[in-house]
């Protein structure tokens, strides 16, 4: 499979915001929204949140998301939380560069994989993920054996059904770079740490690797 096609702004152009970004870099949703932004050439104001230290959890956080996650992105008076409504939000501020593209249905396409990732793909990676690499982290004791099967065996799963539809293709959706791709490689953040089978389904490790290998996945990098 050849080299992805990039649409966007020419790395290194860089449009600054006053939107601000509430983050922590280990984060898959963080790394979604951040490498969203790279792409489009957007610079943030960035925010860390510490979750060790329980930022999430001061009044003030709080007050503007009651759900103590990240991201959060304020844009002047305005909040925004879940970070494929912000992936959304920023890339329609940019619609010359079809990450969500501008026919209704190819958009639809495209919200129709954010939500299919939420639902059916980053919670089980999220899941092996936290057996095997965060417990170690954070000194939370051992994987859970039977916690790691059940995400893997739902990982093979869901991942079959993606593998099918990029046979043959570069991008989830149509022939460019979309914020489906952005959204399910997101997910796959912590394949290589968590021995996520990747391997076993060759289009979507080959499509995997062509969106790792993006100056702006490798800029996002924790």
């Amino acid at each position: 499979m050849a080299p992805p096609q990039v649409f966007f702004m020419a790395w290194g152009v860089v449009e600054v915001s006053r939107m601000k970004l509430y983050i922590n870099a280990f984060s898959p949703n963080v790394r979604r929204v951040r490498l969203t932004a790279a792409v489009l050439g957007l610079k943030l104001e960035e925010q860390n949140i510490d979750f060790t230290k329980g930022d999430q959890k001061t009044p003030e956080y709080l007050a503007l998301n009651p759900n103590g996650a990240v991201p959060m992105l304020v844009d002047d008076d305005f909040v925004l939380t879940e970070s494929r409504a912000i992936m959304q939000y920023l890339a329609v501020k940019h619609p010359k560069n079809e990450l969500l593209p501008l026919d209704e249905r190819a958009r639809a396409d495209v919200t129709r994989w954010q939500f299919w990732d939420a639902s059916h793909f980053a919670a089980h990676l999220g899941a092996v993920a936290f057996q095997r690499v965060f417990k170690q982290m954070f000194g939370l004791g051992e994987p859970d054996a039977s916690k790691v099967t059940e995400g893997l065996t739902n990982f093979r799963r869901f991942a079959a059904v993606l593998n099918e539809k990029l046979d043959g293709k570069q991008f989830v959706v149509g022939n460019r770079l979309t914020l489906a791709d952005l959204t399910l490689a997101s997910s796959l953040m912590y394949a290589k740490q968590a021995d996520i089978p990747v391997a076993e389904f060759p289009h979507v490790e080959s499509w995997f690797a062509g969106v790792s290998s993006l100056d702006a996945w490798k800029f996002t990098a924790p």
